[in-house]
């Protein structure tokens, strides 16, 4: 069986309320996190995951949040990192629809992509509280692409399979990963951060190395991020999320700022 290594990328800088991060936390302290593609070495196809933000505009926001970096620019740059280029890659996976995560599809022409079906079916008509985090123009032209609606758990290559995993979108969407250190869960912004995952955590930092403070729950076996869409959906995909994985800490959070840098598994 194939063994992945699994690069994170970082393809912009994204900043917002500590309280966007983890539920109920400071929405006065602002933290800077990466925005990531995540490209998967060791198959014979190249694979990445999500598709990256837009680049800001004059103001330098995105979707009212401050972004530096992001648009082609920023996928071409870290793809290159890795030796490749988005017209290489063979399959794309996007996580979900929102903004953040699929503004550069359109460069992908020769990748298969592989979309939820209950993703592509919400993100046309989504919840009112949902509606500002999906832009449909950025995914409205994959149905002149090379499509895939995968409705639940698939495998796209020898040792990777899709995970449905709802909670933070209606059809989220992770990715099971057999790396040499056993299997890894790339569980997509399920977790935007290791605070989601181990939530005794009382202390992190952000890009810009800034320590901040985050409110420690011993009480809880996962600590839920700001945004959601069903709470208890969220929790039922963290368990699945960790009882996939070989271990918590092979849990990959789709915006954890530690993670710049690493190559994993």
């Amino acid at each position: 069986m194939a063994l992945y290594k699994i690069h994170p990328l970082k393809v912009a800088e994204i900043t917002a309320p500590l309280g966007v991060l983890a539920m109920m936390g400071d929405m006065q302290t602002y933290v800077t996190a990466p925005v990531f593609v995540f490209y998967l070495e060791g198959g014979s196809r190249k694979i990445l995951v999500d598709a990256g933000v837009a680049a800001p505009g004059s103001d330098g926001f995105v979707h009212g949040f401050p972004v530096s970096g992001g648009g082609e620019k920023g996928i071409r740059q870290a793809l290159e990192t890795v030796g490749t280029a988005p017209e290489e890659i063979d399959i794309l996976v996007l996580t979900h629809l929102h903004f953040d995560h699929c503004a550069a599809v359109h460069l992908f022409e020769n990748a298969r992509i592989m979309v939820q079906k209950k993703e592509w079916e919400t993100a046309f008509n989504p919840v009112p509280v949902a509606r500002a985090v999906y832009e449909q123009p950025l995914f409205a032209g994959l149905e002149k692409m090379d499509l895939v609606i995968v409705d639940g758990e698939r495998q796209i290559a020898e040792g990777v399979s899709t995970m449905l995993l709802p909670g933070h979108s209606q059809g989220m969407q992770g990715l099971s990963i057999q790396t040499a250190k056993g299997r890894a869960v790339l569980a997509g912004d399920l977790a935007y951060c290791n605070y989601n995952i181990n939530p005794q955590l009382s202390e992190s930092a952000d890009l810009a190395g800034n320590t901040f403070a985050l409110p420690p729950r011993p009480d809880l076996p996962f600590a839920p991020p700001g945004i959601h869409i069903d709470l208890s959906q969220w929790f039922e995909s963290m368990w699945k999320t960790v009882s996939q994985a070989q271990s918590r800490d092979l849990v990959i959070p789709g915006h954890e700022p530690s993670l710049v840098g690493q190559v994993l598994g």
